[in-house]
């Protein structure tokens, strides 16, 4: 069978079976139609980066509509009919831009630009399905689904609110033209496509040559003819396929069975008795039932329904993903955290069942978990009336960021009260996440029938009984036990204060029966406007960024595949301490498509991925492991297949058996500090003091400590390596952000010459120090299977085999005491620090972290500072973002706070008595108090505070001095072409998103004296590269903007005679003319470490958080920042950088949790599903940025400053900021006053377990 539907207003008639039955859009758009604007990551529906959108008919009302999918979950078999856009098709070069291509990149909204034409197509489809007509709220809640972890989100927001009809947003003049807001680009024509070009397909079913089948019942009679004639064959029913961005599908069926077109299953109908929704109805149709619904008497409860399906996933995967789908997963995963389920269930809806041969069936939801659906499907969920005079309903979803992620608890309770006298008749009080086997809290509901709902006793019986009663089971990756328990007592009450009448509730406990609402986010930005040597220092448009917005910048996996390339995946080893004693292939081998598999003994040279790097390798680390093995998932093998999808699931038929039990397992740093093992701790940076001289000058003393976790670099783009053999060498397209190294890495790997490895690097889709040496595994093992192979090979890893294999951030434990005066001041202080290496001693930021750990104050000779590394058994640790600094920083200012709680001054007044007399920071400091009005929102915090018992407000401050210092070398090389006089340059770094090539064009424009639009870059790589240093520490677009301007000052030079002896000569005659005079357009400097001097960043942050304290969920309600960024070389660019790197140290202190299983070492937070960095409503809602001015730097490049990675180190001050709301939390509870040791991330569950709360205390009776 062929099938119809339209990429970009071209039509394809696809014959089915001669494509993979299980192939997703994502995967025929990029390598069957060679559209490489839809990029992929998660394959779960996680990040965004696939986002297409999509028209069609309803298959019941027959109505086109529009909407989002995610391409990489989406199968093509389902897209029959289909017109399908992605950005390519809405604007490019060759027709022009769309207007939200154009915003995107003119308002700073790229950096990296692997996230952008995601973010395009999501408000591409939102506006089209809402026909242009949306609100600023609209939009700001629809990109839940959309990661981006290099701008922070708010240019973002700001350039996609604009389009909004209640718009207040400044748009720029050359991007206010929107009447093509709707166009659509043909990709065949490169015209305007004028109208659909869907075909109606006919649908027989088809059958495959490896045994799959697919077929597309249109009815319940179709539907259980097909699965009839299945007898006992395993079947898979589609929809939307999103639930396997939860539970991966079973791999081996093979019988896939389409029921979108089976109309009984998309119908509803609506009376006074009942709503009757059809099992297959997408959650998005739903909700616009629900809000139809909730017009009627009964049936208001449905807003609520609405408010809380909009928490479920994000919007593309509540555009395909369907009511039975999730119930289905919740009846298959018992465990599974269902929102669907729990809202029904306390509803007591209705589950209409049928089977073949027999009537419809209807069961409650519990009876319908305990059914066997072997034969059956669901067909409809009907809801009953509810009279809101009569009855209370509330649900709530609990989550560790603010969308598009699972609950811890979710809940839903209905309560039956009669009227007037508030007793209650009948309660469904409902919870999920709490174990599998619990829902109904039915202790709780027996009880409460008969009884007063605000009767104190009652209340207090009830969260005694739910003391008792509530009893979760361990689940580290969704929150400890007890946090689970507390929660769930929380929710129910946070109802019964919600719908307390207010005459018998004291004020102050009113907000606790509301959940944190958050407004519209906002932003400012300041910085100084410098006329002086344009364009330099103008915040002109990112260089790259209309290719980003448009899909058209490319990166490694976007290199053309090969008519025979193969693709890789590692097979890895999962008992650690033991040594492999075989390795079973034979099933994989099994698969259609399967190579080969290599090991360390099909290596031809050294087993390495480090290389002979001394400066930041200590000792070898392998590709594949050849000894004991030394972490959970370390890579034994890769395996080689004509596919991606093949490649992974052949890696995991490898059958590995092992010599010996394994070993103890120490996974985590605290695994080792409890364990004393002395070996495995080497104290590495000793003290210059042997002991502290404490006497009797000082006043106050304290004893502390400080943790912070692993945190993953999270970039959008996934470690990638496209090898082709060439010539008797290789060429290697690799995420890199060191060539050199890589290079160096594979000849010794596969025992070649430097020559006969090139490496080459357009551009990276995000690095923050991940692509240094991590993408070092997947490059060499793609090129050990490319030489033995001699067929090109492509590796582009997997979340999970990323977060599996590869190290994260240093974790870093800190033991302090300190010795003060009733000033402040510092007179003595211990600090030991311990810092996770992971299985090996490489990349170490230990050094580091001793160099800033002072910050700008001043210490006496009596500061004794001691770091052990400790040594773990996990993939080895790399640098992330700030490497060191984050750490020290954070060591040093958790200790002013902890000074400034003890001796009980002002935060502020502790660093003033500390800080380096004369310090630029002490003027830094006084402005930004005043600037912030921080002595008025103090006060009017402790105002707050006093006012509410289960909603606290907190400030917290943090000051930073960031060391900025030069290494390496880093080349360039500048052409001029004679025919038209324009610049191409090559160079040593690596543009990551950090901006490198804009300033870099912004130098050499004004150096050259001609337009930036006449420079072009072409991708770096190990010829005009060649033993170039690492791109990271900030230093890239400095040393660059050095070289290159070296370069300038040469041409320059080269070219002065003949301008002088032209009159009033054009550029353009200059070059002509000293082309002819046979002067050379070709010139390559570097930039060496000497070259430039040292010098460091100041900045500082002022957060204010909102905790609801029930819960532990907060938001920030305003953030400010202020950094000396010098004079900066594009102001656009820059704040851009210091908003990105506030948000990355936002998610390390909030929300991103790692989790290892303490027994086996295995990773638990290895996807998008479990591993949560900030969404776009996770950023402050009132954002300010300032740079510092009239501030230019003395060193450095152009008076200018680095801004990659300072003001990640800010980020504490949101611990700082929910110290000061915990502490009036447990005030309120009647606790002692007691420091409480922060830990990064500061979880929901760690705020709430800080909070003091305890069950005794919901009552209504507090004054």
């Amino acid at each position: 069978m062929s099938t119809g539907f339209s990429i970009n207003g071209e039509i394809y008639n696809v014959t089915l079976s001669s494509l993979p039955a299980d192939i997703t859009l994502n995967t025929f758009i990029r390598e069957y139609v060679g559209l490489s604007g839809t990029k992929f990551m998660c394959q779960e529906g996680g990040c965004g980066v696939c986002v297409c959108v999509v028209t069609g008919k309803h298959p019941i009302t027959g109505n086109v509509r529009t909407w989002t999918v995610n391409s990489c979950l989406t199968l093509l078999n389902t897209c029959v009919d289909w017109d399908i856009t992605t950005t390519e098709g809405i604007g490019n070069k060759s027709v022009g831009y769309h207007p939200i291509q154009k915003r995107l990149a003119k308002m700073n909204g790229t950096q990296c630009g692997f996230c952008s034409p995601g973010f395009v197509m999501s408000m591409y489809g939102l506006l089209k399905s809402k026909g242009g007509n949306v609100t600023m709220e609209e939009v700001e809640n629809s990109f839940g689904g959309n990661i981006c972890r290099c701008t922070g989100y708010r240019p973002i927001l700001d350039t996609m609110k604009s389009f909004a009809v209640d718009s207040t947003i400044e748009v720029p003049k050359e991007c206010q033209d929107i009447e093509d807001i709707n166009n659509i680009i043909c990709t065949k024509t490169s015209n305007l496509c004028k109208s659909s070009c869907t075909i109606l397909s006919k649908r027989p079913p088809v059958n495959y040559k490896d045994g799959s089948d697919w077929s597309w019942p249109k009815s319940i009679g179709e539907l259980f003819s097909t699965i009839e004639q299945l007898k006992i064959k395993k079947y898979f029913l589609v929809a939307g396929n999103t639930a396997t961005g939860v539970f991966r599908r079973d791999p081996f069926i093979k019988t896939f069975i389409d029921v979108n077109c089976v109309s009984e299953l998309r119908q509803h109908s609506i009376t006074p008795k009942a709503l009757t929704l059809g099992a297959n109805l997408s959650l998005t149709d739903t909700m616009a039932i629900f809000e139809e619904a909730a017009k009627m008497k009964g049936f208001e409860y449905c807003q609520q329904l609405w408010n809380h399906f909009d928490l479920i996933a994000n919007l593309p995967v509540r555009n395909m993903g369907t009511l039975a789908g999730n119930l289905i997963m919740k009846h298959n995963h018992n465990d599974f955290p269902s929102d669907v389920y729990i809202v029904f269930e306390a509803l007591n809806a209705q589950v209409v069942l049928q089977e073949i041969l027999v009537k419809e069936k209807t069961v409650t939801m519990t009876e319908f978990l305990k059914t066997d659906m072997s034969g059956k499907i669901i067909r409809a969920i009907i809801l009953r009336p509810y009279i809101r005079e009569q009855y209370i309903f509330d649900s709530y979803k609990i989550m560790i960021r603010a969308q598009n992620t699972h609950a811890y608890v979710n809940a839903a309770f209905l309560i039956n009260v009669e009227r007037p006298s508030l007793k209650i008749q009948n309660a469904r009080i409902c919870f999920g996440g709490i174990s599998p086997g619990f829902i109904h809290a039915t202790a709780i509901e027996e009880f409460m029938k008969g009884k007063q709902l605000y009767d104190s006793q009652v209340i207090a019986k009830v969260f005694s009984i739910a003391n008792s009663t509530f009893i979760a089971d361990p689940d580290p990756s969704n929150g400890s036990a007890e946090y689970r328990q507390k929660l769930a007592c929380g929710l129910l009450y946070k109802t019964i204060l919600k719908n307390t009448p207010e005459s018998l509730i004291p004020q102050r406990l009113l907000s606790g029966g509301e959940i944190l609402k958050r407004p519209l986010s906002s932003g400012k930005q300041v910085y100084e406007s410098i006329p002086e040597d344009h364009p330099v220092h103008q915040p002109i448009e990112k260089f790259e960024g209309l290719k980003q917005t448009a899909g058209e910048a490319t990166y490694a996996n976007d290199i053309p595949v090969a008519v025979n390339q193969l693709w890789a995946a590692f097979v890895t080893a999962k008992l650690v301490g033991a040594t492999v004693a075989n390795i079973d292939t034979s099933a994989a081998f099994k698969l259609p498509g399967v190579v080969a598999f290599l090991t360390s003994k099909d290596i031809p040279g050294k087993n390495t991925i480090s290389g002979n790097e001394p400066m930041f390798f200590l000792e070898n680390e392998e590709l594949f492991v050849s000894g004991a093995i030394k972490f959970y998932n370390q890579p034994i093998g890769v395996i080689v297949a004509e596919s991606n999808a093949t490649a992974n699931m052949a890696a995991e038929l490898v059958k590995i058996t092992y010599d010996g039990e394994g070993s103890e397992v120490f996974p985590t740093l605290h695994d080792v500090l409890k364990s004393s093992r002395s070996d495995r701790i080497n104290h590495t940076v000793k003290s210059l003091i042997e002991n502290l001289k404490i006497e009797d000058n000082y006043d106050v003393c304290g004893l502390g400590k400080l943790d912070l976790g692993l945190q993953y670099h999270f970039f959008l783009e996934p470690h990638t390596a496209a090898v082709i053999p060439f010539e008797g060498g290789l060429e290697v397209y690799a995420t890199t952000q060191w060539m050199d190294l890589l290079q160096g890495v594979l000849t010794e790997l596969l025992d070649m010459k430097n020559n006969e490895v090139q490496v080459k690097v357009r551009r990276l889709g995000g690095g923050f120090g991940g692509k240094g040496t991590r993408n070092s595994f997947a490059a060499c093992a793609a090129s050990l299977a490319a030489l033995k192979l001699n067929r090109p090979v492509r590796f582009v890893q997997s979340i999970e085999s990323m977060m599996n294999v590869l190290g994260k951030r240093w974790a870093f434990h800190c033991r302090y005491e300190f010795y003060v005066k009733h000033t402040g001041k510092i007179v003595a202080l211990r600090s030991e620090f311990y810092e996770d290496a992971g299985y090996q001693s490489n990349e170490s930021p230990m050094g580091h972290t001793v160099l800033v750990s002072k910050n700008c104050y001043e210490f006496t000779d009596n500061y004794k500072l001691d770091g052990y590394m400790v040594l773990t058994d996990s993939p080895s640790n790399t640098p992330c973002r700030g490497p060191g600094s984050v750490e020290g920083i954070a060591m040093i200012e958790n200790i002013i706070e902890h000074i400034s709680f003890e001796t009980g001054l002002d935060p502020i007044d502790v660093r003033k008595a500390n800080l380096i007399p004369g310090h630029k920071m002490e003027q830094m400091l006084v402005y930004f108090i005043q600037s912030t009005d921080y002595k008025m929102r103090k006060q009017k915090v402790k105002t707050f505070n006093e006012n509410n018992r289960w909603r606290k407000k907190g400030l917290g401050i943090a000051i930073m001095e960031y060391h900025i210092g030069y290494f390496g070398q880093f080349p360039a090389t500048l052409a001029i072409y004679h025919r038209d006089g324009t610049v191409i340059i090559s160079h040593g770094g690596i543009e990551m998103g950090q901006g490198m090539n804009t300033k870099i064009a912004q130098l050499a424009s004004l150096e050259l004296g001609i337009p930036v639009d006449m420079i072009r870059f072409e991708g770096s790589n190990t010829v005009n590269g060649a033993n170039s240093m690492v791109t990271g520490g900030s230093i890239g677009s400095e040393t660059l903007c050095y070289a290159v301007r070296k370069c300038c000052n040469i041409i320059n030079e080269r070219l002065k005679n003949v301008r002088q002896s032209l009159k009033n000569p054009s550029w353009l005659e200059i070059i002509q003319t000293a082309y002819n005079q046979h002067i050379s357009l070709i010139v390559s400097e570097d930039c060496k470490p000497n070259d430039m001097d040292p010098y460091t960043v100041c900045a500082l942050a002022l957060v204010e958080v909102e905790v609801d304290i029930l819960t532990g969920n907060y938001h920030l309600p305003r953030v400010d920042i202020l950094e000396d960024a010098g004079e900066s070389l594009n102001p656009n660019v820059d704040i851009g950088q210091i908003e990105g790197a506030f948000m990355m140290g936002l998610g390390y202190w909030t929300s991103e949790e790692i989790v290892v299983d303490e027994n086996t070492g295995e990773l638990k937070t290895n996807r998008t599903w479990n591993y949560k960095p900030p969404g776009a409503k996770d950023i402050p809602i009132d954002f300010r940025i300032e740079m510092l001015s009239g501030s230019p730097n003395v060193a450095g490049f152009m008076r200018s400053k680095a801004t990659g990675e300072p003001a990640i180190c800010l980020g504490i001050a949101v611990g700082f900021a929910l110290q000061e709301a915990l502490q009036s939390s447990r005030s309120d509870a009647g606790l002692a006053k007691k420091w409480i040791p922060l830990t990064a991330p500061m979880t929901p569950e760690r705020v709430l377990l800080h909070s003091g709360t305890d069950y005794s205390m919901l009552h209504l009776n507090y004054t």
